[in-house]
């Protein structure tokens, strides 16, 4: 990875961390941790599940292999801390503010968030 994308990619983590903290959620951007990483940014709901993000600024989109890998990620988190995770992605839409990124997670995994947070 390039040192510029790195920055591109750094700048959009701290964008979603700032904006979803603003918006009154608990999220932090979390540690590089090579190959067993944990996702990008978590974000903590009141049952202590965790929301496990994969941060994405991208001009291509593989939405396959990003789910797969916010997938894997989700699975280390849970594996170093025993919470609960749900994995998302969350890949900058091109020439919009932060709040207009789009958040792609599997239909299952939908439903095991809505099934286990009491929402259906």
């Amino acid at each position: 990875m390039s040192a510029a994308n790195k920055a591109k990619g750094s700048l959009w983590e701290t964008s979603i961390e700032n904006y979803l903290n603003n918006n009154g959620l608990k999220a932090r951007r979390l540690p590089r941790a090579g190959a067993k990483d944990i996702g990008d940014i978590s974000v903590t709901l009141k049952s202590d599940a965790v929301l496990i993000l994969e941060a994405k600024n991208v001009s291509v989109v593989s939405m396959k292999e990003f789910l797969r890998q916010s997938d894997a990620e989700s699975e280390n988190y849970e594996a170093k801390y025993g919470n609960l995770t749900y994995p998302l992605v969350v890949v900058k839409a091109r020439g919009e503010n932060v709040s207009q990124g789009r958040v792609t997670m599997t239909l299952e995994t939908l439903m095991t968030l809505l099934h286990q947070e009491g929402l259906s």
